[in-house]
């Protein structure tokens, strides 16, 4: 019954955020009259001087992401370009008979521009000039006239088209030449010298009804800095921070019902974890052997430690350059928030759906060189090859398409990394020794996250951003070496070409089929417990719409460099959700793990709203970094125990492939927040957008709430 009415009670949430984010044509002003008020601004793009040959066309093309700045100044709304042409003189060359004093016959320049679907061509005669004005809007709104019969937003989609005028602009000239030619003369012209100019032409505009200022709404800012103009009041989301702190208040004072005080950090006596299971006779398992002389991963403790180490650095690297180096990157070059959010959903997409790599690494299997080493050499490999191939793309920015498809497949053989890796780490690491490897894991992640995020979004202006992109590529080769050369347990040949051992390698003739784990799989999602997981990995990533706004705010609309932003988010930032960590470790051991997740995700809520409404305080860098840092730390301390909270309520024996879908449905959550950046982003103005991920965050209390920890292992230890 609580299940259905926590599940009733996130549907009405969703329902609630779902219905601020529609956009509301009332709030365009209706048909009556308007007045249209515009500043005009011309933005040089390109000057040059060729010499054209004679019915030739030659083409080329020019691109606004030079100008993006000065065109975001100008008032960001591109509605033509000038293309002007000067040939002021006529060069024919007399033959020989010729006396020289013959007229020159003029010759015919003829100029082209298109954008997608638009194109306009003029010409002229030399010695002379002439320009080619390619415009799209309807310049008749510009002329001070009343407007009439027309609404607001008919007039605004006629004057702004956003990021369909910007890009790439293609230009062409053809030079027609002509000579004199008489009885006994003739003259000889093969071209003609042209200078060409080309230029933005850029409006900053509004539309006034009855006197007033009627701004851009609806996300339809012209600025398109990121974020629209719509404000919802704190008043509004009041009864919903009200209702979180009285049920907070209430079930504070009925720890025990709420298992609030459990601890879920297993003793290290504890015989049942992910990878060690308890027969009936009371035999266990996958035994490990103590620490011995040999260097596989099964022998040593240090080996074990490195390897898995090296190989969540290897992961958080590219992350760490995508969500902070390249984003911040895209950002500057003007790509919008839409945009950015694709490329994170892409990107994340794989780690959403990770779980189908759990039974084929299961059941494919080279015990040869080991249980999980060949996915995690192929998967290396894969990474290494399309990195290479972005190498390949043009121009990212003005290819956000292209480039989120391919980090959408670097990503998959990323997260089949991460799946062997788990499994690697499930099959190794002994009960006592999980919890801390997995917190040396995930500071190596951290870091990897800080190479890839400071690290190279530091050098970025000096390697530009493939560069950045090469620079990846030796350290990912440098991580392959550690598995290349390591082995997962004595016996097992490095490389496939390598002579047997001849070592017996327990296990070696045993596998599973697919029935067989996918069996194994609904009976551990049977518990109660292990579905409400599900709910609560699926909305602890909504507020991470945020994500994709953080670099518009801090660079377009702040004035940070991308420097001092990737340092900060790609470092600092880093720095604090380690510490949050550690210490969210510490206090899940002393107030108990839910506790610690509850009361972790008000404070962090209660946080990001003040960010919201210190609006006056953001051009202070000390109070933006402290406030980031402060949220940051608060909703680390909230994820390393829902980490420990998903291991609590997983099955040992799918631990692998059950743990490994919580974090996939958590990277499907995050999706679901990217998708969330471009409806809510385009609507609502800044402060509201940190109002509306504070909301978010506290479901994460409704989903928690009713989590029984000990139930999966209840019910299912003598399965």
């Amino acid at each position: 019954m609580q299940g259905r009415f926590l599940i009733a009670t996130l549907f009405v949430a969703f329902i609630f955020l779902a219905g601020c984010v529609q956009p509301e044509e009332a709030s365009w002003g209706a048909e009556g009259d308007y007045v249209v008020n515009a500043d005009w601004t011309v933005i040089e793009v390109e000057n040059k001087v060729d010499y054209y040959n004679d019915a030739e066309a030659i083409s080329w093309s020019v691109e606004s992401d030079s100008e993006i700045e000065a065109i975001n100044d100008a008032g960001g709304n591109v509605v033509g370009v000038l293309f002007d042409l000067n040939y002021p003189s006529e060069d024919e060359t007399p033959n020989f008979g010729c006396l020289g004093i013959e007229n020159n016959v003029e010759d015919t320049i003829i100029g082209e521009v298109s954008k997608g679907q638009w194109n306009s061509d003029g010409s002229g005669n030399n010695p002379g000039s002439h320009a080619v004005n390619l415009t799209w809007h309807n310049n008749s709104l510009l002329s001070g006239d009343v407007i009439s019969g027309l609404s607001e937003k008919e007039i605004y989609n006629q004057l702004a088209f956003g990021e369909d005028a910007l890009g790439i602009y293609d230009l062409t000239i053809t030079v027609e030449a002509e000579a004199f030619e008489g009885v006994n003369c003739q003259h000889t012209d093969n071209g003609e010298e042209v200078e060409s100019t080309v230029s933005l032409l850029v409006i900053d505009f509004e539309i006034l009804s009855n006197g007033e200022s009627v701004p851009p709404i609806n996300g339809n800012d012209v600025t398109a800095l990121g974020a629209g103009d719509g404000e919802i009041s704190l008043i509004f989301f009041s009864p919903w921070f009200i209702a979180i702190f009285l049920l907070v208040g209430y079930i504070s004072t009925r720890k025990e019902r709420f298992q609030l005080d459990m601890v879920l950090e297993d003793d290290d006596s504890e015989e049942i974890s992910l990878g060690f299971i308890e027969e009936s006779e009371g035999e266990q398992q996958n035994v490990l052997p103590l620490d011995g002389a040999g260097n596989s991963l099964e022998e040593s403790y240090k080996s074990r430690v490195l390897t898995l180490c090296a190989l969540y650095v290897a992961q958080g690297i590219p992350w760490g350059f995508m969500t902070v180096t390249f984003v911040t990157y895209l950002a500057l070059e003007g790509v919008g928030a839409g945009k950015l959010a694709l490329l994170l959903t892409l990107g994340t997409l794989p780690w959403s759906l990770k779980f189908l790599w759990g039974p084929v690494i299961d059941r494919y299997q080279y015990r040869e060189m080991g249980r999980r080493r060949p996915w995690i050499l192929a998967a290396q490999t894969g990474m290494i090859l399309f990195l290479s191939a972005i190498l390949l793309v043009p121009d990212p920015a003005s290819n956000v398409m292209l480039v989120s498809i391919m980090f959408c497949v670097y990503n998959i053989f990323t997260s089949l990394q991460d799946v062997s890796t788990d499994a690697l780490a499930v099959d190794i690491l002994r009960p006592s020794e999980i919890e801390q490897v997995n917190s040396y894991m995930f500071t190596s992640k951290s870091i990897g996250g800080i190479i890839g995020g400071a690290g190279i979004g530091s050098v970025i202006n000096i390697l530009g951003i493939k560069g950045s992109i090469v620079l990846q590529i030796p350290i990912l080769i440098a991580i392959m070496l550690v598995p290349i050369f390591m082995t997962e347990r004595p016996g097992e040949k490095r490389f496939p070409w390598s002579e047997s051992t001849g070592i017996e390698i327990p296990g070696a003739n045993e596998t599973q089929d697919f029935k067989e784990i996918i069996g194994k799989i609904k009976t551990a999602f049977t518990i109660r417990a292990a579905q409400l997981g599900i709910l609560l990995s699926l909305t602890v990533s909504l507020s991470f719409f945020l994500i994709p706004v953080l670099p518009l705010l801090f660079v377009r609309e702040l004035g940070w460099t991308e420097e001092l932003f990737n340092q900060t988010k790609g470092g600092v930032i880093l720095i604090i959700t380690m510490l949050g960590y550690l210490v969210g470790g510490q206090l899940g051991k002393r107030l108990g793990g839910k506790a610690t997740i509850i009361y972790a995700a008000v404070g962090t809520a209660i946080t990001t709203t003040i960010w919201g409404m210190t609006e006056g305080l953001w051009s202070s860098g000390a109070f933006m970094m402290t406030i980031w840092s402060i949220r940051t730390f608060g909703w680390a301390v909230v994820m390393i125990n829902i980490y420990s909270l998903m291991m609590k309520v997983t099955w040992g024996e799918v631990g692998g492939t059950q743990f490994t879908g919580y974090m996939a449905m958590m990277n499907l959550s995050a999706i679901i927040g990217y998708q969330l950046a471009e409806p809510i982003a385009s609507r609502f103005d800044y402060p509201t957008l940190f109002v509306i991920a504070a909301v978010l965050e506290t479901l994460v209390v409704l989903a928690v709430l009713f989590i029984d920890p000990s139930q999966t292992r209840r019910e299912l230890s003598s399965t």
